[in-house]
């Protein structure tokens, strides 16, 4: 399952759960009606959760490869649900996430983020300009998403975007990618941006709002590629560790 903080809910993806059930009919004990499996237990490493109803929809295929040990199948997504009211340390480094119930005494958390409705909002200064990052892990190809005119001001001089195609949801869009030598500022960390990148097919609507609201616009895993994150969804503070 992908670990997504862009979604405040844990979801199945219908296909690959009817692919579970047709191989291993007793794994899940309850058919899937109306996008919602009942009863469903999910073990991810030492934590075991047990579901009275989980999200599922329909997205990608409904084939797993079963003589593939290599292949890795994406069955859903986990969402912040995972992490409410605790602590989740990601070592990106050495690919490693840890849920606990407290921050470890070597990470100081200095930091205050706005935690609301599931949504992790890191406050950060780019262009000596105060804004908010929503943190999305699902969007872990960028560094920073971002309106159009941040990333054109955030460019190289006489530089030229990079396009290709991303798919969101199954909505195909353009990233309009620019390189950049600029800074971030995350808590108390001043990180490299290699790129900022603005997506031509999302909506002007939303973009307006979310700069009208102080997000300047969204960043995923690439950005702390190099760090430890600390997030205390409880106490709603943070820290960033060099490794």
């Amino acid at each position: 399952m992908q670990f997504d903080t862009g979604s405040p809910y844990s979801i199945l993806y219908n296909g690959k759960i009817k692919a579970i059930k047709d191989k291993y009919p007793k794994s899940i004990s309850s058919e899937i009606l109306q996008n919602q499996v009942s009863d469903f237990d999910l073990r991810i490493n030492n934590n075991h959760i047990t579901f009275v109803q989980i999200n599922s929809k329909n997205y990608g295929d409904s084939t797993i490869d079963w003589n593939n040990e290599q292949k890795i199948e994406i069955i859903g997504t986990i969402g912040t649900d995972f992490i409410d009211g605790k602590v989740v340390v990601m070592d990106y480094p050495n690919k490693r996430i840890e849920l606990l119930q407290s921050a470890p005494g070597k990470f100081k958390l200095q930091h205050s983020f706005i935690y609301s409705n599931r949504s992790i909002l890191l406050p950060s200064i780019i262009n000596e300009r105060e804004t908010l990052l929503f943190f999305d892990t699902g969007s872990s190809m960028f560094e920073l998403l971002t309106s159009k005119e941040i990333a054109e001001d955030l460019a190289k001089p006489n530089s030229r975007p990079i396009l290709f195609s991303v798919n969101s949801w199954g909505k195909k869009m353009i990233a309009h990618s620019y390189p950049s030598n600029q800074k971030i500022e995350i808590g108390n960390r001043k990180i490299n941006i290699n790129r900022a990148t603005y997506i031509e097919g999302a909506s002007d609507s939303q973009v307006q709002q979310m700069l009208k609201m102080g997000i300047g616009g969204m960043t995923g895993n690439k950005l702390f590629s190099n760090y430890i994150l600390i997030l205390d969804t409880k106490l709603k503070m943070f820290g960033i560790a060099i490794p």
